[in-house]
């Protein structure tokens, strides 16, 4: 994960402003299920903070929430975000190594990063800090089809030299129940799935993609200023008017035994 986290270099402060957030219910719901006698949460690949206040908002006082992240300006923005919150806690750490003690952990979750991480260590080191009845949850927000977002993704897809199988990456981005029903150390393995919806006028949209790595690998190549004015162009062509995204927000789950 730390390699992969070099990729969103100098991206933390857009992120922290564009990204979208997660609805409450989906941690509280994961708390929930939580049989085990710990109240520390752990938001692994916590990026700038987004999925952290998510988490925190949604379990309350009751909870520590431990926010770990590989990546330098990542970090650095979710300490500020973050400085005058005493029961939150930055660390720097990795999905694939997280400085926790065995078995201290009620609730892990990781929150549209899990297509960064070795996915064998990240499930061992899962276990290992999560105590018995503990919840691993796996949270990803998922874009309904509209003609604009479409649109968007097909000129990242046709021009990306990053990624050469745009949708077979997509698919990779979370697990199924299956694969989370059969990992060593848990069970009770479900999913469930949140809608919400955001409105963003055309610029906001754009400024949305300029948070995702695959664009910035083309703005690199090709330059900002063409990036945003193709899709800009592309927003004209296929929105009138504000855009209203509808939002799934999926949610893998497993239990410590």
């Amino acid at each position: 994960m730390r390699e992969n986290a070099d990729r969103f270099e100098g991206l933390a402060e857009t992120y922290a402003v564009h990204r979208p957030g997660y609805p409450l219910a989906a941690f509280r719901d994961l708390a929930d299920a939580c049989a085990a006698d710990s109240r520390i949460a752990v938001d692994i690949g916590a990026g700038p903070g987004t999925s952290t206040r998510a988490l925190r908002d949604a379990l309350g006082p009751d909870w520590r929430v431990i926010a770990v992240e590989p990546g330098h300006d990542m970090r650095r923005v979710l300490g500020r975000s973050f400085r005058d919150a005493p029961d939150v806690q930055v660390i720097d750490g990795a999905a694939e190594k997280i400085p926790l003690p065995d078995a201290s952990a009620g609730l892990a979750v990781a929150c549209t990063a899990f297509h960064w991480f070795d996915r064998a260590a990240f499930f061992a080191e899962a276990a290992r800090v999560l105590a018995p009845g503990g919840v691993l949850g796996l949270v990803r927000n998922r874009r309904k089809p509209l003609p604009v977002i479409a649109a968007f993704d097909a000129y990242v897809a046709e021009n990306s030299v990053d990624v050469l199988d745009y949708p077979a990456r997509e698919r990779t981005k979370e697990p199924t129940v299956r694969e989370m029903a059969a990992l060593p150390g848990f069970g009770s393995a479900r999913s469930q799935t949140y809608g919400w919806r955001d409105t963003r006028d055309c610029r906001g949209l754009v400024d949305l993609y300029l948070t995702r790595s695959t664009v910035w690998a083309l703005v690199r190549r090709v330059g900002l200023e063409r990036v945003m004015r193709d899709l800009g162009a592309l927003c004209a062509a296929h929105a009138d008017g504000p855009v209203e995204i509808a939002y799934d927000t999926s949610v893998k789950s497993a239990i410590r035994r």
